[in-house]
């Protein structure tokens, strides 16, 4: 699913775990792509997507800074503020990528979601970062700003989803067998149905691409959930420095999961936080090689 590069847009996805590289590098082999192709696009157009289809990963007129977002914090609609010392052309210069992978690993990311699609691209894209631009980098410890999600003041209104329950084909179906529902556009109360999902996969599914969500519910069960949308909706906490305001409400743009959500109607609530993260520091990168 190509992901597009729009500002202010919400980014369904979520942030994987990297893994440490091993102490024994000859252990473990860095996955690569088999084909890798990258292009400048001078095209001047803002519209961008990025993301795994079929067997390959392809970005269409992004800035390196995407692809280097996705392959050291998983998101490449993280802040840019966690880029350091990057040259100003990493930010400004566009691309188109198409990186090819073999067989066994276009079957191994069927039928994920892009969270875990991207936590096997993730080390694939640094490989070949280092390779076509001599990528070096490290990242160091900082705080960013975050979310956890409680149990609110108005009673719990998330419904026990029944073993015996039959799940509707009219949904799309993701991975662990939970299902998601959009309302229909122009409904007078849009909202997003989530069947038979724990608290867990839900924050997986709405923490990408935003702020990143803490689960501090202690809610274990499995439920099927109604979450109203906001159609407008007043500018963002200012508890979130850095994040853009609508030009006006009837304008509203929706930046996290926090402010898309009427948690408060299903007895939820999305509370300010710092969460531990890190930063990239550039110390080395040269524009791609040629193809």
């Amino acid at each position: 699913m190509l992901a597009p590069a729009v500002a202010g847009c919400v980014l369904i996805s979520t942030l994987p775990t990297l893994s440490q590289a091993p102490a024994d590098k000859a252990a473990a082999k860095t996955p690569e792509f088999d084909v890798v192709s990258i292009r400048p696009n001078n095209s001047g157009s803002n519209g961008g997507a990025w993301g795994v289809t079929r067997n390959e990963y392809r970005a269409k007129n992004v800035p390196l800074s995407v692809i280097i977002l996705s392959a050291f914090l998983g998101k490449g609609s993280a802040s840019l503020d966690r880029l350091k010392d990057a040259p100003t052309w990493v930010m400004t210069d566009k691309y188109d990528i198409t990186a090819k992978a073999d067989d066994a690993t276009a079957d191994a990311w069927k039928g994920l979601r892009q969270a875990q699609q991207i936590a096997i691209v993730a080390p694939m894209l640094r490989a070949m970062l280092e390779d076509r631009c001599k990528l070096v980098a490290h990242t160091v410890p900082t705080e960013i700003p975050g979310y956890a999600l409680v149990l609110g003041k108005h009673a719990l209104k998330l419904k026990d989803w029944q073993p015996d329950e039959p799940l509707p084909k009219s949904y799309g179906r993701f991975e662990g067998g939970w299902m998601i529902a959009y309302s229909a556009p122009g409904d007078p109360a849009p909202s997003t149905t989530f069947l038979k999902i724990t608290i867990a996969e839900l924050i997986e599914f709405i923490s990408g691409g935003g702020p990143p969500v803490l689960d501090r519910t202690g809610l274990t069960g499995t439920y099927d959930i109604v979450l109203p949308r906001f159609e407008t909706v007043s500018p963002p906490s200012p508890d979130l420095p850095g994040i853009a305001q609508p030009a006006a409400p009837a304008m509203a743009v929706y930046l996290d999961a926090a402010h898309l959500f009427d948690w408060q109607s299903v007895g939820l609530e999305m509370k300010p936080i710092k969460v531990p993260g890190v930063n990239l520091v550039i110390d080395h990168i040269e524009r791609p090689s040629e193809n």
